[in-house]
């Protein structure tokens, strides 16, 4: 059985190697996958930011609709100064609004690509730790084999 010995550390060795890489190819997968999610849901918070500033802007036309409606039903000409500076006033706020929506869509959007980047670098790195612990793996087992091989075999007399 002594001269089975090297080869056993061997098949171990290979064994715990093959383990470390799958266990690293897992690992690199899962990054990717985490970081094909949150492009995706980057994607869906944009286009929800510019379906929200688009209900905003047509919100702020509706607005303005109404108050140019009531300034001609209270008789003030819709030409006025004052009539200009309400409707350049509502424009302006529902599109700042529009704006900021845009921006914190975006903001947002970036974000989930960076923790995206980030479970994909850590899944890189899982998959780095796996080739160094198999190839630990190998030459453990290897150093094994050899100073099993070197062993004498026990002849069963005295120490």
């Amino acid at each position: 059985m002594p001269q089975a010995l090297p080869y056993l550390y061997i098949a171990a060795a290979a064994a715990s190697a093959g383990a470390a890489i799958h266990q690293g190819e897992v690992q690199s997968n899962y990054g990717k996958y985490q970081r094909d999610q949150a492009q995706a849901d980057a994607d869906a918070q944009r286009g929800a930011a510019q379906v929200e500033a688009e209900r905003i802007r047509k919100a702020g036309k509706q607005q303005r609709a109404e108050a140019i409606a009531a300034l001609a039903a209270s008789g003030v000409n819709v030409d006025s100064a004052t009539a200009v500076k309400i409707d350049q006033e509502i424009t302006h706020n529902s599109e700042a609004d529009a704006y900021l929506t845009i921006v914190g869509g975006n903001d947002k959007a970036a974000r989930l690509n960076a923790q995206g980047e980030g479970a994909y670098l850590r899944g890189q790195q899982g998959k780095m730790a796996g080739y160094v612990n198999a190839t630990s793996s190998l030459l453990e087992g290897a150093s094994g084999a050899a100073r099993g091989w070197k062993k004498p075999a026990a002849t069963g007399m005295g120490s």
